[in-house]
Parts: C-alpha cells; structure tokens; sequence
C-alpha cells in the first residue's frame, strides 16, 4: 500500500503544474545548465545514431541535449505522468525517432538495448532498494560499450554536509521569481526526497558491474555519476 500511496503522490506532485516545470526548475537548482550540458557531454559511444532512453524524462528538456548532440539518434521518452510528457511531445514535435511511454521505470518491461541511458533529478525520489534495482536493470539493457548517466542529488555524508547543502541551496535559488502556490509545489515535492549518499550510489554501480564509475560533477548535492557497459 505504500509502494502504490508514494507512486501516486510522484504522480500527482510532478503532473502539478507541468507546464511551469521547465521554468520553475531554473530558478530552484542553481546549476542546472552543469547538470544536463556535463550529462550530454559524457553521452559518448560510437554509434552515430544511438538508441537513448531518458528515465523520467519529464518534459524532455535533458532528452534536449540530447538530441542537438545526436539528431539521428532513437529516443525513449519514460515517465509516471502523462502531462508532462504531452510537453516533451509538443517540443519535439514532427520529429521523428521519439517515442513516448507512460510508466513507472521500475515496473516497466523494457524489450529493447539501449546505447545511452541517462536521467536528471529522479532516482533519489526512489527506495534505496529500488535505486540499486534501477541500476541493475539499466545495466541489463544497454549495448556493450553503452554508457548510463544519472544528474541526481545526493545525500551529504555527514549531518553537518547536508546542513550546508541546504544553507547553500535557500541561498542561491531565486524565490522572489516564483508564485506562493509554485513554493508549496516546490516544497511538497521536496518531501518526496529520498537521496542516498555518494559512496552508496557508487558503490552499487561498482557491484552490479559498471565500469569507470566516476562523479564528474558535483555541486553540494547535485551530481553528474556514470558508468559504463564493456
């Protein structure tokens, strides 16, 4: 039952105001330009026109990137709510090589190999169990050579470090911009938060059998990870 209430309030939080989402999160993740420029940049594999799968693509603006970089690539758009992805649909209209699937990527049977798979600012909102889950299956289905790029948050090693994050965060982001009901969207979908920390997320990676792990990007609690397929 709690599996399904948390699915639910994901659901309804990130459908809340889809259409300001894009807008909202430049003004609430100060370096959200790193995060998905950094995520496109590691996006490197020898097919010139790769199979990619966002998870949680929301409103396809990482798959944006994306796609400036591989205009003949294939794209897998997947995210819990529909609403958001009806704007990733309007961005990318009459282009071809876009599909678009409505699921939660844990459940979802994924038929096909991928050589990219990447997602911004998603995972953490899963279980623990869940994310290392994740990781797996995303191993099982990219091509050999295939690269999995996560722009996620994480969780400060010690109290004193996520004090600081979040110091750094009410500091830096730009409030006055936003609307009092865009705060409380903001807010309530931060209590969906569930970061693990750096050294878990890398460790998992390691064990399920990515090589060349790395952080090559970290801002307080954002972080650029990667891991790749032989």
């Amino acid at each position: 039952m709690e599996e399904k209430n948390h699915h639910h309030l994901l659901k309804e939080k990130f459908s809340q105001g889809a259409e300001e989402y894009d807008r909202q999160r430049t003004y609430v993740i100060p370096c959200l330009e790193d995060l998905y420029q950094i995520t496109s940049d590691l996006a490197v594999v020898e097919n010139p026109k790769p199979r990619i799968l966002d998870l949680g693509a929301g409103t396809g603006l990482l798959t944006s990137y994306l796609h400036n970089k591989y205009p003949k690539g294939n794209f897998v758009l997947l995210d819990l709510s529909e609403e958001m992805l009806n704007i990733a649909r309007t961005r990318f209209e009459n282009t071809p090589n876009f599909h678009y699937v409505v699921a939660d990527y844990l459940k979802h049977d994924f038929q096909e190999q991928f050589d990219i798979v990447v997602s911004s600012l998603s995972i953490h909102h899963l279980k623990h169990q869940d994310k290392r889950f994740l990781y797996e299956k995303v191993y099982k289905h990219l091509n050999p050579g295939g690269v999995f790029i996560n722009a996620d948050q994480v969780m400060g090693p010690y109290p004193a470090n996520e004090k600081e994050y979040y110091r750094n965060w009410l500091n830096k982001i730009d409030m006055g911009s936003l609307s009092e009901s865009e705060k409380t969207i903001i807010f309530d979908r931060m209590e969906l938060d569930n970061p693990a920390s750096l050294a878990d997320n890398f460790k998992w990676l390691e064990e399920i059998g990515f090589t060349d792990v790395d952080v090559y990007y970290k801002y307080y609690n954002f972080v650029v990870l990667y891991g790749k397929r032989i």
